[in-house]
């Protein structure tokens, strides 16, 4: 019908009763348009200043988006298409100078609700907020709006974040920051060397398979009761592994393998493929097990961390050591927590725990790492639910600073060591030793802001006790003791 308008609302020709053309009367609804509501590029078209309008794309209204949404949208955007890997200019500056916008401006939920990515709970004004637009060249408008099934709302809105963090590290502003204050220190490692590991590791054919481990343990000849000998075995391809020499009559394992088919297997050679060095560090986690099974600490084979266990359910337990400045003290390892203000018991259990671990660091270099846990169950024995233990446990180690997780590990090095310098593995004619002395570092760095209380290194002495031990553990090797001092000879040596 002449003179009426459609109801998308598009831009339609009037009659001539102006004197105008119908290109001029559009370029002046345009600029009464943009003094109300300052409208972005057209859909799917460059906003070129010296051409005529064109017809948005799908007869689709002129874009409502606010003048300091469109601002805050270019500033941020670069003067470059966020589409990934394009970077194009989007304003372009010709032979004499002449400046000409190519870029254009796309929704991310779509400004129709029929449009790509409609489907949205956001709302009109919502749609043209700067939150909801991305600025991009032609050809990537024209591929992100015709694919919008690659294209998503949650991929769009992380191109548009990538490309605003790209712009922002890009522009800004470099500030000479003034040297740092640096700090001779030695910081002290919560690794612990190992001295000495088993030169063998022995594999005899075996009639039990892999899961006949507890049928193989009820069949071992164990040492006598109070003997500090382990005996630990790995059952792999209907053969037994063990650090004892399984030739020797009266082992450990007689009746169990076939000690005519022993096979020594040199450790660097067992080592040499990915599948012995975990066995190998499989036979000294289960010796570790037991070295601390027998002093009341049990394995978290889900957590893979070590834990005091109540020794009487319900009951606290404690454990003597001694800390930092060498003085005996008693801490408690199982307790049940109680709310400051009202001394109230709270509704679960703290074990003290950690994470300790074989670690390989070169050809025939092996340490031995300490790291603080906790352990939380509902009586002192049934774990709590995993989901109430996570917010706890950060929130306690989050509070554990430098010198709290030092003294914690000054705690396990000598539970375990039993307040000597070294604990010792022992399985028969070999051993694995671990030294309890942390392994220091010399470091020059800033240090740890306000961390300024001193850490004095607790080094457990040698005594006779500890040195018999130690020469009895080297086995062909002869231990010297020369005023405190401890060397070591090898018998070949003139």
């Amino acid at each position: 019908m002449p003179g009426s308008a459609v109801a998308t609302g598009c831009i339609q020709p009037e009659p001539l009763r102006t004197g105008k053309t119908p290109n001029e009367v559009a370029n002046t609804r345009i600029e009464a348009q943009e003094h109300e509501r300052a409208p972005s590029l057209l859909h799917r078209s460059a906003f070129h200043p010296e051409e005529p309008p064109r017809r948005p794309h799908c007869d689709a209204e002129l874009m409502s988006v606010p003048l300091p949404d469109m601002k805050a949208l270019c500033l941020m955007s670069g003067n470059a298409c966020a589409f990934p890997d394009c970077g194009e200019r989007l304003v372009l500056t010709g032979a004499k100078g002449e400046q000409t916008i190519i870029g254009e401006i796309a929704h991310i939920v779509a400004e129709s609700r029929q449009g790509p990515r409609g489907a949205s709970a956001l709302s009109d004004d919502e749609r043209n907020r700067a939150d909801n637009l991305i600025l991009v060249c032609a050809k990537h408008h024209k591929i992100i709006d015709d694919n919008p099934h690659i294209y998503s709302v949650q991929v769009l809105r992380q191109i548009k974040l990538d490309h605003q963090h790209r712009i922002a590290k890009a522009t800004e502003r470099a500030i000479p920051l003034p040297a740092p204050i640096l700090n001779k220190e030695q910081v002290h490692s919560t690794l612990l060397r190992l001295t000495s590991v088993p030169a063998f590791v022995y594999a005899a054919p075996c009639g039990f398979n892999d899961k006949q481990v507890k049928e193989v343990a009820e069949r071992i000849h164990y040492p006598p009761e109070g003997s500090a000998e382990i005996v630990p075995f790995l059952l792999r391809d209907k053969k037994l592994y063990a650090f004892h020499d399984l030739r020797k009559a009266r082992g450990p394992f007689e009746g169990l393998v076939d000690a005519r088919k022993t096979e020594p297997i040199p450790i660097r050679d067992f080592w040499s493929d990915v599948e012995g060095c975990r066995r190998f560090v499989d036979l000294l986690n289960r010796s570790l097990r037991r070295h601390c099974a027998v002093r009341g600490v049990r394995y978290d084979s889900v957590h893979r961390r070590y834990h005091f266990c109540a020794l009487t359910k319900g009951e606290e337990r404690s454990q003597p050591y001694r800390t930092l400045t060498g003085k005996s003290y008693e801490r408690l390892v199982v307790w049940q927590p109680k709310r400051r203000k009202t001394g109230e018991a709270r509704n679960y259990w703290c074990h003290l725990a950690a994470g300790l671990r074989f670690h390989q660091m070169a050809d025939n270099q092996w340490c031995f790492s300490i790291r603080p846990e906790r352990h939380l169950t509902k009586d002192s024995e049934t774990p709590l639910e995993a989901d109430l233990v996570g917010r706890r446990v950060t929130r306690l180690k989050a509070r554990m600073f430098n010198a709290a997780y030092l003294s914690e590990i000054q705690f396990w090095r000598d539970f375990l060591s039993e307040g000597k310098p070294r604990f010792i593995l022992s399985f028969g004619r070999q051993s694995c030793i671990v030294e309890t002395e942390l392994i220091p570092f010399p470091a020059e760095w800033p240090g740890v802001p306000g961390d300024t209380k001193s850490f004095t290194h607790q080094v457990f002495e040698e005594d006779l006790f500890s040195f018999a031990e130690l020469a009895d553990a080297m086995g062909d090797k002869e231990a010297e003791w020369e005023d405190g001092a401890l060397t070591e000879t090898n018998d070949d040596e003139d």
